[in-house]
């Protein structure tokens, strides 16, 4: 007779091997920083100067997918911007894993902001690897599909399938082009991870759950005049609106009318996986000037300000628009100009958030990884901002996030990401696929 493994033993055996691929883990997500694959539909970017690159990735990405997977799938929604699909076909009877993770990222900024100069250097100093895209997020997925080499390398057979994707799109929520399509595709499954960097407040936090984001804009009129004549409009006994009216005096009072509101939501929006005040109305771009003239000598007659506005998870879109639109109305009506020139408020963009019950199996699955593959206990927090995770959820398969890196230097100069979470998020990983697909037994 020969000895079956015990499943204590497999997974010790799989912790030391990734420890053993700890070069090629690093390699690979290095590899990955260097190749550029900005998002081509990011604001501000010239379409033609980036488009492909994602494609490179994906290239790069397609012949390990192949060692590594039984069925290899890439194909394109929008021209040069494939998504990669690869499945690990499990023995059967075993519950289904995605491992997912988006690899566009966002514009660098100048090169003289980054360590060495390049924003795409691939490079590890102190502990750090760094570059656009370290930890946003192709430090995760490289993670992941070391996860799954690792699994392969032992000769480990899941009953469950396991997935692998790497998509486009997600920066800009064009998730008609990469996550959302991969289901629409046929690729379901039981459950997924996507590896979006989990912190703060700590890396590798399990996320359950995120806020939505809406995308606002709110735009206020005046009347330009000459700014010699500007005791007209704001001293008493001036004719007001019969001369002139600042338009970006009118929009700071809306701004301050909505920072009224984001104190109520300090003490009325809480959740107990978020901290208090998280849930915000971000004023983060204001223009505001005459249509005809770029001076400040000239009263300004439209201010536009663009607002990201992060809400309660268990909020509905309608809710939130319908609390806001309330509040302002309110501000306005206190207003001699704006009772009569209501400012325009336009909603464009609103992506959802994802709620998962912190006691679904899926949760305390990767939990119960992280402990065994850190030795420190698991946090199950919130996640700071929105991701492709909403969007699987959205098609009925149950998605938490947990990957390597904080959110804190996703979007900024010389992002990072440390080395030893990656090597961390991979044991994680692997453990994560070894219970829920469960395995077959081993001689």
């Amino acid at each position: 007779m020969k000895n079956v493994l015990s499943f204590e033993k497999i997974k010790q055996e799989l912790v030391a091997t990734i420890d053993e691929m700890r070069e090629d883990i690093i390699r690979l997500a290095s590899d990955m920083v260097k190749i550029p694959s900005v998002n081509p539909n990011y604001d501000g970017v010239v379409k033609e100067e980036v488009i492909g690159g994602e494609k490179n990735v994906q290239e790069f990405l397609k012949p390990i997918f192949e060692e590594i997977c039984d069925e290899v799938d890439m194909w394109e929604v929008e021209a040069q911007r494939p998504n990669l699909v690869g499945m690990i076909k499990g023995a059967g009877n075993g519950k289904s894993l995605i491992f997912n993770g988006h690899i566009d990222v966002v514009p660098p900024g100048p090169n003289t902001d980054w360590k060495f100069e390049d924003p795409f250097s691939g490079r590890v100093e102190d502990g750090k690897l760094y570059g656009r895209g370290a930890c946003d997020m192709k430090g995760g997925i490289a993670a992941q599909i070391m996860a799954a080499k690792a699994l392969k390398k032992l000769g480990i057979q899941l009953k469950g399938d396991l997935l692998l994707e790497t998509v486009v799109g997600e920066e800009t929520m064009d998730h008609e082009l990469g996550v959302t399509a991969t289901v629409e595709r046929g690729y379901k499954a039981d459950a997924a991870i996507v590896s979006e960097p989990s912190g703060p407040p700590q890396s590798l936090a399990v996320v359950p759950v995120s806020p939505g984001v809406i995308r606002m804009h709110i735009t206020v009129k005046g009347k330009t005049t000459h700014a010699s004549v500007r005791r007209e409009f704001i001293r008493a006994g001036g004719k007001h609106g019969e001369v002139g009216i600042n338009a970006v005096e009118k929009g700071m009072y809306i701004v301050q009318a909505l920072q009224q509101l984001e104190e109520e939501w300090g003490f009325t929006k809480t959740h107990d996986l978020f901290e208090p005040g998280h849930f915000s109305i971000h004023p983060g771009i204001i223009h505001g000037k005459s249509y005809d003239v770029d001076l400040p000598f000239v009263v300004s007659d439209y201010c536009t300000i663009q607002y990201a506005v992060w809400h309660h998870p268990l909020e509905s879109f309608e809710e939130v628009k319908a609390e806001i639109l309330a509040h302002v109305d309110r501000a306005v009506q206190n207003d001699l100009w704006l009772r009569n020139h209501p400012p325009e408020i336009e909603f464009l963009l609103h992506w959802p958030a994802f709620n998962v019950p912190t006691d679904h199996p899926i949760v305390q699955a990767t939990s119960r990884a992280h402990e065994e593959a850190t030795g420190e206990e698991a946090v199950i927090h919130g996640f700071a901002a929105v991701a492709d995770a909403a969007f699987l959820n959205a098609k009925g398969i149950p998605s938490i996030i947990y990957g390597p890196g904080s959110i804190l230097v996703a979007h900024a100069a010389n992002e990072y990401v440390l080395v030893e979470d990656l090597i961390k998020a991979t044991k994680t990983y692997a453990l994560t696929a070894l219970e829920w697909c469960d395995m077959e037994e081993m001689q």
